[in-house]
């Protein structure tokens, strides 16, 4: 297969993600991964306008509510202000980028330019961002072949594979694949033996590692 070939991702975001990304209710770390994830999926744009088809017809089923003096000029004022640019499909991430554009753009840099500091052996970590809820955006670099830790979570935890692949208990998962587990889901990972991997993972709070050396280790790492 050549650099060029373009698949559409196997594992992908449920619906629900869709629909809150498309209302604005997520948060800034939520909407990047939501973003991030679409730019890989060829029917993103669909995807999205579907989802405010959907917002906008619940809306209509609500009961008329009183509106201020002043709502429809503020509603006409900003027709005046560029509309936000909806996640482009494949070509959003281009061959020489590793990161997709809504990340690369947030970013201001691709990844080679970020700081990127020790996890554990052929593992290395970046911070990008923190939330309510000790809501968390940050980047994950294995080496081929490396084996992550046996590890539960304290709330969702979205994984989006930016480079390479994984594995673990729920199948493969390789670039533009998204997995998402909650606090009943304790697994382990298994690095691709092709490339290295690279990943944008969105957790809630720490990770909870079964294995005493790597708790011993997770105060050092930070996560």
């Amino acid at each position: 297969m050549s650099a060029m070939t373009k698949t559409t991702p196997v594992h992908q975001l449920g619906d629900e993600w869709i629909m809150a990304y498309a209302a604005g209710t997520l948060s800034e770390g939520a909407s990047l991964m939501v973003a991030s994830h679409l730019s890989f999926l060829p029917d993103a744009v669909t995807k999205v306008a579907a989802a405010e088809a959907v917002g906008g017809a619940l809306l209509d089923t609500l009961s008329p509510i009183g509106m201020d003096d002043d709502a429809l000029a503020r509603t006409l004022s900003r027709l005046d202000t560029a509309p936000a640019e909806q996640p482009e499909a494949h070509a959003s991430a281009a061959p020489s980028h590793t990161l997709p554009q809504p990340l690369r753009e947030w970013l201001g840099c691709d990844v080679d330019d970020l700081k990127w500091s020790f996890l554990g052996p052929g593992m290395k970590k970046v911070k990008l961002w923190r939330g309510e809820n000790d809501e968390r955006l940050w980047m994950l670099r294995a080496q081929p072949g490396v084996k992550i830790p046996r590890h539960g979570h304290n709330g969702t935890e979205l994984t989006l594979v930016l480079k390479g692949s994984f594995t673990d208990p729920h199948g493969t998962y390789a670039r533009g694949d998204i997995e998402e587990t909650d606090t009943s889901d304790s697994h382990g990972l298994t690095i691709g033996t092709d490339e290295e991997c690279i990943c944008l993972a969105l957790t809630n709070g720490p990770i909870r590692f079964e294995s005493m050396a790597a708790r011993l280790l997770q105060p050092f790492i930070g996560l």
